[in-house]
């Protein structure tokens, strides 16, 4: 008889299969076909006034971030792990008592399957929404995609 543990550490295994399609057996990268995706750790920064109670990228992942807060990795947001021109997602909010849910798609700048390791969602004080595919995990890093008066917490 099947155990919920083990049920759940088989169907955890088979989604992680699926979701590193993009690596060789070696850890390299290789490239990537139109059907291939990459799963993402989703991470959120706000950089606004006030606190978001719950957010998700295509309906997945994501939670609560504090004003001012980043907010570790959720699991898990799938790409095409070969980027094409025009892809958006769907980021979707509330605020912070998890009410007045609102939806916008946000155009996703390329990457390559390198950027790969988390999808990076910013909060920004003008209201704006931007989202990153990286590898790169600190804001102050100089390679890091968002910079300028933007990157500040």
């Amino acid at each position: 008889m099947t155990t919920p543990r083990k049920l759940a550490f088989g169907l955890a295994f088979v989604l992680n299969a699926l979701l590193s399609g993009c690596h060789a057996d070696d850890g390299s990268i290789h490239p990537a076909s139109s059907t291939e995706t990459m799963g993402l750790g989703v991470v959120g920064y706000n950089h606004t006034d006030h606190d978001i109670g719950d957010f998700s990228v295509n309906g997945e992942a994501g939670s609560y971030v504090g004003r001012h807060e980043e907010h570790g990795v959720a699991c898990c947001v799938s790409l095409p792990a070969k980027y094409t021109p025009g892809l958006t997602v769907t980021v979707t909010w509330t605020d912070e008592y998890n009410k007045h849910p609102q939806s916008r798609a946000v155009a996703v700048p390329p990457y390559t399957p390198a950027d790969g390791g988390e999808f990076h969602v910013h909060f920004l004080r003008n209201g704006n929404i931007k989202v990153f595919a990286t590898a790169i995990v600190f804001l102050s890093n100089p390679d890091y995609p968002l910079k300028g008066d933007e990157a500040g917490m």
